[in-house]
């Protein structure tokens, strides 16, 4: 005679079905942002490259996202610090609206929405990593002259883009609004395509910089060859007055900026990018385009001293050298 199975029999069954569905998901989950950060990590080494072949061939890299917000009326964010020096304490004013991208400011109703699940601005570990740094003259013309940055593109803090306020505010066309008109609070804000507004490239102007009072910020400078060794013990806190003075011994601030769609790289025969990449490994409310670092080099002394800016690497959207994506593709 056949008799059925037991209720036990049939819980283990079913909780053992459970384990191997769960171990299933995980690892699958686990593949697909491998493969993600893969494709991401050929991204970065194909930026890299790229734009390293278009600055040789005499391109000028105007455009680049400034990874700021645009200040009111568009104007350039001033730096709260000294010019020609970096801004560690503050990154942001009380009301959100001068600083790093961190999405949409608090005057709309829509705003925690927008901030949350469709702008959040640029991704927690950037903003770990990135600190402000106010340019002087000398460097401000630098930029211009021999890099061709003379416009940079910044974000507006504002969750409401009317047109009337912001005239200079554009989408990309190639985005969801393709009549290139602006998108308002209700609509939400694409993180990689928000309304921008070109700025220029002057004295007193405030920029992104990778932060080298920060250990995740030290190892970036390092990666790109500038051995910052003064202090003993990760993880203690930094003398600002030695750490000013390594940055400028070792070749000398990293600005941060991203490569936008914008960029007068973009689609140019000589550096063979269409169009600007960006990582789907993170989530989707996060800027995930790639970040160029632009070494800003001083040579001379005194009255003969010339800043030369070039390109120093470039980082995903998460803050990862080239080697760092490498080791955690590894890891995963």
């Amino acid at each position: 005679m056949k008799r059925g199975f037991t209720l036990i029999e049939l819980l283990l069954v079913i909780a053992i079905i459970a384990i191997i569905s769960t171990l299933a998901v995980n690892k699958v989950g686990g593949i697909k942002e491998a493969a993600a950060r893969k494709v991401s990590l050929a991204n970065q080494g194909a930026v890299e490259r790229a734009v390293g072949a278009f600055l040789v061939s005499g391109g000028k890299l105007n455009r680049l996202d400034s990874l700021l917000y645009a200040g009111d009326g568009g104007a350039p964010v001033l730096g709260r610090g000294r010019e020609g020096d970096f801004d560690f304490d503050t990154v942001s004013t009380a009301d959100g609206r001068e600083g790093l991208y961190l999405g949409p400011s608090a005057d709309a109703e829509a705003t925690e929405t927008l901030r949350e699940e469709r702008n959040s601005g640029l991704t927690p570990d950037l903003q770990k990593l990135l600190c402000l740094y106010t340019l002087n003259k000398a460097q401000a013309e630098a930029l211009a002259e021999r890099l061709g940055l003379k416009y940079v593109m910044a974000q507006t803090a504002y969750a409401d883009l009317a047109a009337t306020s912001f005239p200079a505010l554009h989408y990309p066309k190639d985005r969801a609004y393709g009549d290139g008109s602006v998108p308002n609070g209700a609509d939400g804000v694409h993180p990689n395509a928000s309304a921008i507004v070109a700025t220029v490239v002057t004295n007193g102007m405030a920029v992104a910089a990778v932060n080298p009072m920060t250990d995740l910020g030290r190892t970036v400078y390092q990666a790109c060859g500038q051995e910052l060794l003064n202090t003993v013990n990760w993880g203690e806190n930094y003398d600002e007055t030695k750490v000013r003075a390594e940055v400028a011994a070792t070749g000398g601030p990293l600005l941060a900026f991203g490569l936008g769609d914008s960029c007068s790289v973009i689609g140019n025969a000589n550096a063979g990018l269409e169009s600007a990449p960006f990582a789907t490994y993170p989530l989707k409310k996060y800027y995930s385009r790639y970040i160029l670092l632009i070494r800003l080099r001083s040579a001379g002394a005194g009255s003969v001293s010339v800043t030369m800016p070039e390109l120093a690497g470039v980082l995903d959207c998460c803050g990862n050298t080239i080697r760092a994506a490498q080791h955690i593709i590894q890891d995963l």
